[in-house]
């Protein structure tokens, strides 16, 4: 017990992400690092020494600092192209359609499938463009999975409507597209989680007519006349209001 204990305390990053595995967004964010930045850069620009006007002032030149970072980052989204060497010139053609963020992502994993190879990892047999691996549940793009298996597979799962239906997604936004992610990922969540009620209910139906039925069987193979009667009036008696009520 103690062992185990030991185990799931070193993974705990490991569980904190498998809470997160209905939200691509919230997988992708895992720290607050970008505000805590900005508190400690704040820190360093401001002293009990300035007067109001001047913290003012520093904290208004901090947010045009980063206002600014932030619109480079935006142009260099839409603009920058990746380069790398050993990717055929087709799918590169593709890769350079998404903003460059999503570019280094899909070359990364398709620079994995070397790995995968050179560990002796077999084709993944896709038969789809869905994959279980966190990448894919992360980002909602082509993984080193469905890389292996169009570059050394039989099947080709990447034509170009489906690279289209992967750009298409970042055509009227950016990563906001993992906030409607997110919402579709819950909703999906409800609906299985409401077909798993309906089926312990009917689990729970079968049960009980089970159970009513051996009961039966029991009384009519050893019982005499009276127990049997017994038997069905309190049959009748439970049953009669519940049928009455739904019909």
């Amino acid at each position: 017990m103690n062992k185990n204990w030991l185990y799931y305390l070193k993974n705990t990053h490991q569980w904190a992400l498998w809470a997160r595995q209905y939200s691509p967004l919230l997988l992708q964010v895992t720290s607050t690092n970008a505000l805590e930045s900005y508190h400690s850069e704040l820190k360093k620009t401001t002293s009990p020494q300035h007067g109001l006007i001047g913290t003012c002032n520093k904290i208004v030149a901090l947010d045009l600092k980063k206002r600014s970072n932030s619109d480079y980052v935006a142009f260099e989204f839409r603009v920058k192209k990746i380069s790398a060497t050993g990717i055929d010139d087709d799918i590169f053609r593709e890769i350079h359609k998404f903003p460059f963020p999503i570019q280094k992502l899909i070359v990364n994993e398709i620079l994995s499938v070397e790995s995968r190879i050179e560990k002796g990892k077999d084709l993944p047999g896709l038969m789809s463009l869905e994959c279980q691996c966190l990448f894919f549940r992360k980002y909602m793009l082509p993984c080193k999975h469905i890389f292996h298996e169009q570059i050394h597979g039989p099947r080709k799962l990447l034509t170009i409507d489906s690279w289209k239906q992967f750009q298409q997604t970042f055509d009227e936004s950016g990563f906001e597209i993992y906030e409607h992610c997110e919402l579709i990922n819950f909703e999906i969540l409800e609906k299985n989680k409401n077909d798993r009620a309906a089926e312990n209910r009917k689990l729970t139906v079968n049960e009980l007519m089970e159970r009513t039925r051996n009961e039966y069987w029991n009384i009519e193979e050893i019982g005499d006349e009276k127990e049997k009667s017994e038997f069905l009036e309190r049959l009748k008696t439970c049953l009669d209001p519940i049928l009455k009520k739904n019909n």
